[in-house]
């Protein structure tokens, strides 16, 4: 059966032409139709941008800008609470708050490397005194500099860094959907560096915390997805070190099979600098997205030139965790 007509922009960009998009239903038998529709009902009662406005939690407005929420006085106490939440397992787990700027030079993301390759996703960049800025679209390379400020022994190590980091993404206008996708986002962000012996407990450390807050928050249905590389990728999306590669995503899958929670992996999936595992929850109507990832980074920190003096004296490079349990205020809320 014919469902809906709805407006929408040829490859969900508002330059090109608007097309109509034709929705239909499909099912084996009419009892399956009958129970899908029940549970797009139940969804309509569950729309996160209708509850926002009946509970004062968020706003939109047009002068502001699409996917820039403002945040109601409803929403701010969730918000702050969620923060104080964190703050304090994230204390227990002996993390230390650091704070980083939401502009940066383009020399930093170019060091990371991702510029050119995520310029894309970054809001058009700033000429400011005969240098080029961006608006902050991520954490890490910032975390990384904090890490290089000062000297570090293996006695040091783990090092934990956490932060509330502010980030901006410019995401195509047709891919807005409430707060599940915006350009304005509030990242429950963290990187750890640790040596490679290291890397099994602390890996394993992240888990643990995902997990708790899952049972905390009552996420009873969730997988983690381990996503690797692709051979063709290496060298343009994926950084070309192929016997590395197997090596980290051998070392986060036993790091799975020894934390049982479960999971699969896909293929071609991973970050540029290293394999990640992806969280995905399911909403009460059985609807999956990704809530949050937690990433093994073994190329970036050498980028950085980020070293720890070890045991015999020599200047060895960290391996990073990236890692986001309660993923965006946004999202999460």
């Amino acid at each position: 059966m014919l469902e809906k007509i709805a407006g929408a922009y040829r490859q969900a960009k508002d330059t090109n032409p608007m097309m109509t998009r034709i929705y239909g239903l499909a099912f084996a038998d009419k009892q399956s139709l009958k129970d899908h529709q029940a549970m797009m009902e139940e969804a309509k009662k569950r729309d996160h941008r209708v509850l926002g406005q009946k509970l004062h939690l968020f706003a939109f407005d047009d002068e502001v800008g699409p996917g820039l929420p403002l945040w109601l006085p409803n929403g701010t106490i969730i918000v702050e609470e969620l923060e104080r939440l964190a703050k304090e397992k994230e204390h227990e787990y002996g993390y230390q708050r650091v704070r980083s700027p939401h502009i940066a030079k383009d020399k930093l993301y170019l060091r990371s490397g991702h510029l050119p390759y995520y310029a894309e996703s970054m809001f058009p960049p700033m000429e400011m005194d005969g240098e080029t800025y961006y608006l902050k679209a991520m954490n890490c390379p910032h975390h990384h500099k904090i890490y290089a400020a000062t000297p570090k022994s293996y006695r040091d190590l783990p090092v934990r860094y956490g932060e509330y980091g502010h980030c901006y993404r410019y995401e195509d206008s047709g891919a807005l959907f409430g707060l599940m996708r915006v350009r304005s986002l509030c990242m429950n962000d963290a990187h750890i560096y640790c040596t490679e012996e290291q890397f099994a407990e602390e890996f394993m450390k992240v888990i643990e915390m995902y997990v708790y807050y899952f049972k905390l928050f009552g996420i009873e249905k969730y997988q983690m997805r381990l996503s690797k590389h692709s051979k063709e990728g290496l060298g343009k999306k994926y950084v070309d070190n192929e016997a590395l590669w197997i090596k980290t995503e051998a070392q986060v899958r036993d790091v799975l099979e020894q934390s049982e929670v479960p999971f699969f992996e896909a293929e071609d999936e991973a970050a540029f600098y290293g394999p990640k595992i992806d969280v995905q929850i399911w909403s009460v109507i059985g609807r999956e997205f990704t809530l949050a990832t937690n990433q093994l980074d073994f190329a970036v920190p050498e980028r950085f030139n980020l070293t720890y003096v070890d045991k015999d004296g020599q200047d060895k490079t960290p391996i990073c965790i990236h890692r986001a349990p309660l993923s965006t205020h946004e999202r999460f809320v």
